[in-house]
């Protein structure tokens, strides 16, 4: 995961933040409903009535009495208030509030997340007044639709958290994985992107550079998730190269070598493995290997919940690959699997909204029907919150370079200190981490639709 700009890209973001209501980017239409496609029979659906307040809206909510969920999901149409802003609805009920940020010019449907509120809004037949209070924004009275879900997860059973680079399991899942029976796989050793060490190398020697930007993040891979409770010895990286993972799906058995240097050789990398579930022997960097090793760590792990990105939802094309990857090793592994996916990189990295510690809901999505089976918010205390935002901060990508951090005099990065609007640390730390559950079916049908609309590069 990278979250620092050059200086063309902090233009860009600028620009793209200065017409945010009227930019549509890939995946995402800031003037459109949101075009979720809940399954039938996966959850349960009602409908609240919402009546305009001066402050919002305000609706009741009666729950039936047998109805178990732990995720709920409210649908409301809004309409950007002027000027336009930040915009936020406030959800109140009981003894209970929740804080959803809205992308800036959000317009037609958006699902809020009211998953919190279970303990006030879980009586059974009980009628609970709920209100909505806006900022920003404009509610349409009228009927809006409620998802309820019922997770029905098994983390006490083995699970296995795919990510991409190093830091994005802990981005996306330290409050799931943390204190359970999981195993962290890395797929790359991160060792591309920004040239965060460059100072301390001399100008000709840029593939040493980021051979040693893998090495420490590679090493982080492995070490973090001991503060979730994992020790090294259930950590793995795979050392395959930062970047490469869409030309290695295109040509399967060619050989591949690092973005920055000639080497070929994933067991570069492999070396900080503590872990024994796979070798750290010579390896070359193949599409067939990588797949190949997904499926002995299947056979291993053997886990019951599989956690990875969303091929479609996430935009970054290592994170999509890595599930392209695990889709197609799964068909060679047949033992029951659930399988959630997440998203680290929605909305040019904007998403989730608003500032660390307020609440997070589906990301706006209306380029075309995208099937859900079910969602599932995971909740995450605020100690727990405190832990995952230490361990992001232990990550050497997520933080500034050593010779930034000094009070001396010396060269600054030209998004010094960082960019508060794709920063990690802002879209970290959230009282819950979300996630799109699927079937081995599932799964299948997303990665199919996301091979068919393959995105611009």
């Amino acid at each position: 995961m990278r979250h620092r700009l050059t200086l063309a890209r902090r233009c860009r973001l600028g620009i793209a933040l200065a017409f945010i209501a009227a930019t549509t980017w890939p995946g995402v239409s800031r003037a459109a409903d949101d075009r979720y496609l809940f399954a039938a029979g996966a959850s349960q659906a009602a409908t609240l009535t919402l009546a305009a307040t001066s402050a919002g809206a305000q609706a009741t909510w009666t729950a039936p009495a047998t109805t178990r969920w732990d995720t709920a999901l409210v649908g409301v149409q809004v309409s950007p208030a002027a000027p336009a802003g930040d915009a936020w609805i406030d959800v109140v009920a009981g003894g209970g509030r929740v804080r959803q940020h809205l992308d800036r010019g959000a317009s037609g449907l958006r699902w809020l997340n009211v998953s919190r509120l279970r303990g006030s809004l879980s009586g059974g037949g009980t009628a609970v007044i709920v209100a909505l209070t806006t900022h920003g924004t404009t509610l349409r009275p009228g009927p809006a639709p409620v998802r309820l879900f019922a997770s029905e997860l098994h983390r006490a059973r083995p699970l296995l958290v795919l990510a991409p680079h190093p830091d994005d399991a802990e981005i996306a899942a330290f409050g799931l994985y943390a204190g359970q029976p999981a195993t962290i796989v890395t797929v790359t050793a991160g060792n591309a992107g920004d040239a965060n060490y460059k100072d301390d190398f001399p100008a000709d020697q840029r593939a040493e550079q980021y051979a040693f930007k893998g090495y420490l993040r590679a090493l982080d891979s492995v070490t973090v998730p001991w503060q979730g409770g994992i020790p090294p010895q259930r950590c793995l990286n795979l050392g395959y190269f930062d970047a490469r993972l869409q030309e290695m799906h295109d040509k399967p058995r060619t050989v591949f070598a690092e973005m920055y240097g000639p080497n070929q050789d994933v067991s570069r990398y492999r070396r900080v493995n503590l872990s024994r579930l796979l070798p750290s022997s010579a390896r070359t960097a193949t599409w067939a290997h990588l797949v190949d090793d997904l499926v002995q760590l299947l056979r291993k792990v053997r886990p019951a919940v599989i956690v990875m990105p969303h091929p479609i939802l996430d935009g970054h094309s290592d994170h999509d690959y890595v599930t392209v990857a695990a889709e197609e090793a799964l068909r060679r592994w047949t033992q029951p699997v659930t399988v959630l996916l997440y998203t680290n990189h929605s909305a040019e990295n904007l998403y989730p909204y608003g500032p660390a510690d307020t609440d997070v809901s589906l990301p706006p999505w209306a380029v075309r029907d995208l099937p859900v089976q079910r969602v599932y918010s995971h909740p995450v205390d605020p100690e727990l919150r405190r832990r995952k935002l230490y361990a992001l901060e232990s990550m050497h990508d997520l933080r500034l370079s050593p010779r930034e951090q000094s009070c001396g005099p010396g060269p600054r990065r030209e998004d010094y200190p960082r960019l508060p609007d794709v920063d990690y640390f802002r879209r970290g730390p959230r009282p819950e981490e979300l996630f799109f559950v699927y079937d081995r079916a599932g799964l299948r049908e997303i990665v199919r639709d996301f091979l068919a609309h393959p995105p611009s590069p």
